[in-house]
């Protein structure tokens, strides 16, 4: 029987468990964290629930850790300090900045895999950046890719700074989309609508967008927004806009912002 551990119970936490509920092989899922309360929903769907991590770790095959970027390394101390043997687990690690080596210290061991879902993921829509250390064999990336299948897209990237661009791209992507919604909707109130009228709208808007994108695979981006844009008309003239204020410009400074406070966290916490 294959037994998951999850130290930290928070929302990727919850959506990989929701995810692997639909596992066929037989397993177990153990989550621990500082709050029993906090844990009561996976009691609820069967699953073991403590406030022992060490108890957690040592029980499980596989160690998902959820906890955030700032205290891993202290639980990771106090995992290898309380005798768990890691080069006998697979650990799957979702915080950011926190690289593989920088686990590996502490570890002894490069089983280690980084994913970096996104909030789709808890809608079975997501995208999900999966990056391999090198001890993680040929089994193991096989029973990863079937832990995570239910979040939606898994993307193997060959290193962690694409990690770190998925991050940026995918990871935080929904809240720029967000953030463009929310200009369209104030936009809309601001002339009459009402703001359930005007979030309806807004819904579908994204939804048929995204349907086009998917059902006209063979269609360029470029070459969709040309569709919609006929020179001289109404987007034609909106566009234009976009462009005089360097539109691609500050999504780049976006990107980049998102990238720069990465590596910025990652040094924070080398020592963490």
């Amino acid at each position: 029987m294959l037994k998951l551990g999850f130290i930290g119970g928070g929302n990727m936490a919850s959506c990989i468990i929701n995810a692997i509920s639909s596992l066929k092989r037989e397993h177990t899922i153990s989550v621990s964290g500082p709050h029993l309360e906090k844990l009561e929903k996976f009691k609820s769907m069967g699953h073991n629930i403590g406030t022992d991590n060490v108890l957690c770790a040592k029980e499980s095959d596989i160690i998902f850790l959820g906890v955030k970027p700032q205290i891993l390394g202290s639980v990771l101390r106090d995992l290898k300090d309380k005798g768990i043997d890691f080069s006998q687990k697979l650990v799957i690690s979702m915080a950011v900045g926190f690289s593989c080596s920088s686990i590996e210290d502490i570890t002894k061991s490069n089983k280690t895999v980084r994913i970096m879902p996104n909030t789709p993921s808890s809608l079975g829509l997501g995208v999900t950046a999966i990056y391999f250390d090198s001890g993680v064999g040929t089994e193991q990336k096989d029973l990863t890719y079937e832990l995570l299948a239910g979040l939606g897209l898994n993307v193997t990237v060959d290193n962690e700074e694409q990690i770190t661009l998925l991050g940026a791209l995918t990871g935080s992507g929904p809240a720029f989309l967000y953030r463009f919604l929310e200009s369209l909707c104030t936009i809309a109130t601001e002339h009459g609508l009402d703001a359930v009228q005007s979030r309806n709208l807004m819904q579908m808007l994204i939804k048929g967008t995204a349907a086009m994108i998917e059902h006209n695979a063979q269609s360029s981006l470029a070459q969709l927004r040309e569709a919609v844009t006929s020179k001289g008309g109404t987007t034609f003239e909106g566009l234009k806009v976009m462009q005089t204020r360097n539109f691609d410009a500050m999504m780049h400074e976006v990107i980049d912002a998102c990238i720069r406070r990465s590596h910025e966290l990652e040094e924070t916490l080398k020592d963490k």
